[in-house]
């Protein structure tokens, strides 16, 4: 039955005038006196007794009117939460990441030069492996994730924003005499220690290249990193040859080097989102990110 409809006969028994009810319900007297015979067809009960000077509820009406307003009452309390929790909702955002030297450094400039203009907005931040935040941006438990662009290859009703895009370099410790070169090319790392991300935490383009590597070197010694605060660790301690991204490593320490690396693979920095769920204050606060993102400029070290 419809809410509007018994939301006028609730009103009709509280006010007992047909057209106070109109003016209530902001419709026309005809309107209530249609709507009520219509409900009492539908249950094949009468609810009101009438005449030109009273209008007076039946047994049944009272029964009914008892036991409908509740349903009535809850009905717009839920609606009333609801909208309250999508109100909330569109002034929180939810980021998906991975723990990266480059997130740690920039993801709290961009999210405190965007509250400089959106104080209400509030966020919240999910660390996430890379098998992880696909299913959740698809279940849109995530407003965006801050990942490689590659990453949304296969996942249907998913927009990438490029923030921008670089080669691979390999990082080389400066006692390494691989340091000197200009360029190098992966038949270099014969004979070298290599330290690799474990395929949980590293995107397809590294994954990609770690498997090249390991199937076209034969003398070459391997060492993976559970995930990337263990890598960063392994590189700082020199522990060995890893393979390096602006977006991964803005800077190094001044014991390492950043060394060109001839691979033709593109990769790209890239923020995920639903093509069909995007709050207002998502696609800001991504515009705010290209902004300053456009400029960018990095050291070689």
């Amino acid at each position: 039955m419809d809410i509007k409809k018994l939301t006028i006969f609730i009103n009709l028994v509280e006010t007992r005038s047909f057209s106070k009810t109109a003016i209530n319900m902001h419709v026309t007297q005809p309107t209530v006196t249609h709507t009520i015979k219509s409900i009492e067809s539908e249950i094949g009960t009468q609810l009101f007794n009438t005449n030109k000077h009273y209008v007076a509820i039946t047994e049944n009406g009272k029964t009914f009117y008892h036991d409908i307003k509740p349903l009535i009452n809850n009905y717009y309390s839920a609606l009333q939460n609801v909208k309250k929790k999508n109100l909330n909702a569109e002034s929180q955002i939810t980021i998906g990441y991975s723990y990266t030297p480059f997130n740690q450094t920039y993801l709290p400039i961009w999210i405190n030069n965007f509250r400089k203009n959106n104080p209400n907005i509030k966020f919240n931040l999910t660390d996430l492996n890379h098998n992880d935040f696909k299913q959740d941006l698809i279940s849109n438990n995530l407003d965006l994730v801050i990942t490689t662009g590659r990453d949304a290859q296969g996942l249907s009703n998913i927009k990438r924003t490029i923030l921008f895009s670089e080669y691979f370099k390999a990082i080389v410790p400066n006692d390494n005499i691989l340091s000197k070169r200009k360029i190098l090319n992966i038949n270099d790392f014969t004979n070298q220690n290599m330290l690799f991300l474990d395929n949980t935490w590293a995107a397809i383009d590294l994954i990609s290249l770690q498997n090249k590597i390991k199937n076209s070197v034969s003398n070459i010694s391997i060492t993976y990193a559970n995930d990337i605060s263990a890598l960063d660790l392994l590189i700082k301690s020199q522990q060995g040859i890893a393979l390096g991204l602006y977006c991964l490593y803005p800077e190094l320490e001044k014991n390492s080097c950043y060394i060109p690396l001839n691979w033709k693979s593109k990769v790209e920095l890239a923020i995920l989102t639903s093509k069909t769920v995007r709050k207002k204050a998502v696609n800001s606060f991504i515009k705010s990110i290209e902004t300053y993102t456009y400029n960018m400029t990095f050291n070689n070290n």
